[in-house]
């Protein structure tokens, strides 16, 4: 993958910029679904954990 020049990253920056202040609901819904995704994920891989560790144990 080709690094993109510093004046195509300005540009990209500013469009992202521009899209994110026109669509804030949508960055917020994004946002929330990440979230609520990696909590998932997390308490699901501190559960395997927790699996693992008793079956060591036991």
């Amino acid at each position: 993958m080709e690094k993109l020049s510093t004046d195509a990253l300005a540009r990209r920056r500013e469009y992202i910029r521009n899209w994110r202040a026109k669509n804030r609901d949508k960055v917020r819904e994004y946002n929330l679904r990440y979230w609520a995704k990696r909590v998932e994920r997390e308490a699901k891989a501190a559960g395997q954990e927790q699996k693992e560790g008793e079956a060591n144990n036991g």
